[in-house]
């Protein structure tokens, strides 16, 4: 049995661009990461056409892609600023999901941005993005 090459936390980065040419860099503070793809589907309903009283089955069509990265942490006050900048302007900036050796590039929206804090804890964030636009495979 040979044993699965797995990836440390540190290859899975979650990058916001700025400037031009585009910078991407990863602000302080994150400790959990997301990325999912999601596929939004039509259904048709196909009858059988030997037994019409049959169950059908659904046959689906793709109609859109979209992505969405997540992330939580600890407010790093030296980066906190990138997140409530990026909230507040409502602007769609480019990003880039790193796992490992892949990369996936696109514009997205910064859709969420909560603070929490309890007495005796730092002050936790969590942020979630929503693409804008194709997320691509480099």
């Amino acid at each position: 049995m040979a044993q699965a090459q797995t990836l440390k936390y540190s290859t899975f980065l979650i990058q916001i661009g700025s400037g031009s040419p585009v910078v991407y860099a990863s602000p302080c503070g994150l400790n959990s990461k997301g990325f999912s793809r999601t596929a939004a589907t039509n259904d048709t309903n196909v009858p059988d056409c030997d037994e019409p009283d049959a169950p059908s089955w659904l046959e689906r069509d793709v109609v859109s892609l979209s992505g969405q990265m997540s992330g939580s942490g600890v407010v790093a006050d030296e980066d906190f600023d990138v997140w409530n900048d990026w909230f507040e302007s409502g602007a769609s900036k480019p990003v880039q999901v790193k796992l490992g050796t892949r990369t996936w590039q696109g514009n997205a929206i910064l859709s969420k941005l909560d603070v929490t804090g309890q007495r005796g804890q730092r002050v936790q964030f969590s942020a979630t993005i929503d693409s804008d636009g194709e997320i691509v495979k480099l």
